[in-house]
Order: C-alpha cells, then sequence, then structure tokens
C-alpha cells in the first residue's frame, strides 16, 4: 500500500477504481483501505478494465519495464515509481515508448514535490546562498524484514537502488545541474548494500555527499552550503527549514530566541498538515496532483523518464565505483552502454 493510497485517499479529483497485486493477503487490504475498488491477481486483467484511465506501476524494480511498456500499450497513462529501471536498455526502452505514445508518462520521485524541496529550490534559484558549493544529504532507514527482492542489488535491492536514487534525482534538481562522476563506499551485511557513502561531483564544481543505510534509525535530510550562506531541513520536520547568512551568529541568545520565535510562528500551519497525513504524505499528493492536471489539461508531466535515466545513470556508476574501488564518470557508464 505505501504511501501512495493514503495520499490519493486525500484527493477528491482521482479515483482508485482497481487494484492489482499477486498477494491475495496485501490485495485485500488495499482494497479495503480503499473503499472496495475492483481488484485483480493478474496486472494484465486490470490493463483490460475499461474504466481505468491511467495506472500506477509500483511492483518491484526488476518488473518496471515489463509492467510499464504492457501499460502503454493498453492505452493507459502511466505513472511509475522509482527507479526507472535496473538497466540502461530497459530505461531506454521505457524512455522512446514514453516519447512515442500520446499517453503522459511520469516518474515517481516524490521528494521533488515535498513543500521544503520547492522552498530551497526557489531560495538557490534566487540567489539567496549565493553560487552552490556543497551538497550534504542522509537518507536511512530501519527494517528487520525485507523483501526477498530488495536483499540483493541484482534484482533492485540495497541502498542505491532503493534510497539513493531519490538523493540522486534530488541533487541536480536542487541546483539544475547534472551528476558528472561519482566514488561510492558500501557495506553489506545480512543483504547486499546495507550501507553506503558517496561522494559526487555536479556540473559547475559542486560537490555532493550522501549517507545512506537500510538498518539504522531513519532520517532524510539535506543541507546546501553556498559562498554566502546555507539552508537545511529534514522531510520528516516541518518546522526544520532553516536558511543562514553565511555571517549570522550562531552562538549567544539572540538566534536561540529568534529559532524559538520562528518554531511557534509555524507551529499551526504544521499541526494542521499533521493532522492530515503530514509534509511527507503531502509530497506524494502534490504529484498525483500534478500528474492528474497533466492528463487533463495536456500539459507537460514534469518529472520525466529521461530524468529517470540519469538518476539511473548515478546509480550504476555508483555500483561500479563500489565495485572497483575508483571514481566513476557518468559519461564512462553511458558511453559504454
Amino acid at each position: 500500500m505505501g504511501s501512495h493510497l493514503p495520499a490519493l485517499a486525500h484527493l477528491a479529483e482521482i479515483e482508485v477504481v482497481a487494484l492489482a497485486d499477486t498477494d491475495p493477503v496485501a490485495l485485500a487490504r488495499a482494497a479495503q483501505f480503499a473503499g472496495g475498488p475492483r481488484t485483480y491477481q493478474d496486472y494484465r486483467k486490470l490493463l483490460d478494465d475499461a474504466g481505468v484511465e491511467a495506472v500506477a506501476v509500483c511492483v518491484p524494480a526488476p518488473f518496471h519495464a515489463e509492467v510499464s511498456l504492457a501499460v502503454l500499450d493498453a492505452g493507459k497513462h502511466l505513472f511509475l515509481e522509482k527507479p526507472l529501471a535496473l538497466t540502461l536498455d530497459d530505461a531506454d526502452r521505457l524512455v522512446r515508448a514514453a516519447a512515442a505514445s500520446r499517453y503522459k508518462s511520469m516518474l515517481g520521485f516524490n521528494l521533488r514535490w515535498h513543500r521544503l524541496t520547492q522552498r530551497a529550490r526557489d531560495v538557490i534559484r534566487q540567489g539567496t546562498l549565493g553560487p552552490p558549493q556543497i551538497i550534504a544529504t542522509q537518507l536511512t532507514s530501519f527494517h528487520d524484514t525485507i523483501p526477498e527482492w530488495r536483499k540483493h542489488r541484482a534484482s533492485g535491492g540495497g541502498v542505491f537502488f532503493e534510497q539513493a536514487v531519490h538523493h540522486f534525482d534530488l541533487w541536480s534538481f536542487l541546483v539544475e545541474r547534472p551528476i558528472e562522476e561519482i566514488s561510492a563506499t558500501t557495506r553489506s551485511g545480512q543483504w547486499e548494500d546495507e550501507y553506503a557513502s558517496v561522494t559526487a561531483s555536479i556540473a559547475g564544481g559542486i560537490i555532493a555527499n550522501g549517507s545512506f543505510a537500510v538498518h539504522t534509525g531513519k532520517t532524510n535530510e539535506v543541507e546546501v552550503f553556498g559562498r554566502e550562506g546555507s539552508l537545511s531541513y529534514s522531510f520528516y520536520r516541518f518546522d526544520s527549514f532553516r536558511c543562514t547568512r553565511g555571517d549570522a551568529p550562531t552562538d549567544g541568545i539572540r538566534p536561540r530566541i529568534d529559532e524559538t520565535l520562528r518554531a511557534l510562528g509555524e507551529a499551526p500551519e504544521g499541526f494542521w498538515r499533521l493532522r492530515n497525513g503530514g509534509d511527507f504524505i503531502a509530497s506524494f499528493q502534490s504529484e498525483w496532483r500534478h500528474f492528474h492536471d497533466a492528463i487533463r489539461n495536456g500539459s507537460p508531466a514534469e518529472c520525466t523518464f529521461e530524468d529517470g535515466r540519469r538518476a539511473l545513470l548515478a546509480v550504476l556508476a555508483a555500483v561500479k565505483s563500489a565495485t572497483l574501488g575508483r571514481p566513476v564518470k557518468l559519461a564512462e557508464i553511458s558511453d559504454h552502454h
């Protein structure tokens, strides 16, 4: 069920009319939550359902290409959860199919649509921080058990395909520049790639650092440092956004008073958001509203499959770097494809 059904439950303009899952228990649970839509254990039966206009593909990553291509062939609009695919061959097939189709296609990088990411991007665009120099992010989680496919890199498991791909896309989205080179170190435990540290070079001389883990505490945080200031925020805390001038004092009573007043000012609206699922669920609602509007208005759907291919290139470069123990340029991955 993830976060998509809870997000869609609050959107009057979108109705969940059908669900498909090979697991009958999970299917029954999701159907009960969604209010009793039609259910299928074979996704192809769902694609034959004339009442379905758009399909969200949230299957394990090894099946993204197969199911997504079938959605477009069936004449449905396609929302595909990240990552785009596991290989560049499949990614290119999807990019070509989306470009050739008259139906809308969109990739699910929900962090782009988070309220604080939108705010951070505006601050960076306005030049408030000066030229960006460093991006530092963390995305960690805690799981006692995970599905078998998520235990192995080859089937799309591990922190690179499941977690780091979100931040690889986010880095480029925030500063509007591509990743050029990646150096990665990974550690495996009971599963492959449980922990990873990544350093990336972004066009324009920007350095990005990311820490990713699947078996530790839960964090999802961003810092951006420019020549004239910095900003930071957490995807899990509504009052976490900070934007600080480089010469601003960091100690003494005044910064603490300002911090308290700012938090009190944001509290009423923040608590209202929490009652409606919080900013994280709202990020899924925002991407779904955008997808709906693109379908209804014929406008472009942002977060394209080309964006997904670029993020996949970064993942594949990180995997190669961790394997070989050296930095890897993204062009090296693309040129050898």
